[in-house]
């Protein structure tokens, strides 16, 4: 998640002004490590919704300290627990892109919304690959990222400039060094690669807010 994407998530998830004590189901949410010290501006992020009075229940497929519930979305055993929870809000942050198909994965998500709940959903659209382990350059405008939530309707929509690529002098000397040596690790140079693109191009994200049926 980038600096700019969770300031607006937190921005509009305030504006719902949820009740105190509504449930917040953030799915792929990795470990509380990830969010503390890689990128600290999504603990910042959670942080800010427990202020305004909100529960965050966190949950990865991977078992660690600050992941709440352990399993796969996929699983209708794992649904069922989540579903317990009645969540108001679901909030899911690139992660799609790295599905070899989102289609069942977002129903599956869907599923876990009460109606009349919310789903803050977060992809690239301008971006590097950048595999998780895997990459599908999956990169849907709102519009076309919210046909995957079949009947929800759009509330907020927007593609977010996020910067671009800004390796220091050495940093860059470094990574075109790298990218020369394509034979060695070709795995790895693939994604250096094409991160230099965005030396000319943005960073974009698209944020979609969109609400259940009731």
């Amino acid at each position: 998640m980038r600096i700019e994407e969770a300031q607006v998530v937190a921005d509009w998830v305030r504006d719902l002004a949820l009740p105190a004590g509504s449930v917040c189901l953030n799915i792929g949410s990795s470990t509380e490590a990830f969010r503390r010290s890689m990128q600290p501006h999504v603990g910042l992020l959670f942080d800010q919704l427990q202020e305004a009075g909100l529960r965050i229940v966190h949950c990865d497929m991977k078992r660690a300290d600050g992941v709440d519930e352990v399993g796969d979305v996929l699983d209708p055993a794992f649904q069922d627990r989540l579903r317990r929870y009645d969540a108001d809000l679901l909030i899911c942050s690139n992660l799609l892109e790295h599905l070899v198909d989102p289609a069942p994965f977002a129903e599956a998500c869907a599923s876990l919304v009460k109606p009349g709940g919310w789903a803050l959903v977060t992809v690239p659209y301008s971006y590097p690959y950048h595999a998780d382990p895997i990459d599908t350059m999956f990169r849907p405008s709102p519009e076309e990222l919210v046909r995957l939530f079949r009947g929800w309707e759009i509330e907020r929509g927007q593609i977010l400039d996020c910067g671009h690529f800004r390796p220091g002098r050495q940093a860059l000397i470094n990574h075109l060094g790298r990218v020369a040596m394509p034979f060695y690790r070709r795995d790895r140079w693939w994604p250096m690669a094409h991160r230099l693109l965005w030396l000319f191009r943005r960073y974009r994200q698209t944020v979609l807010l969109a609400r259940k049926p009731a």
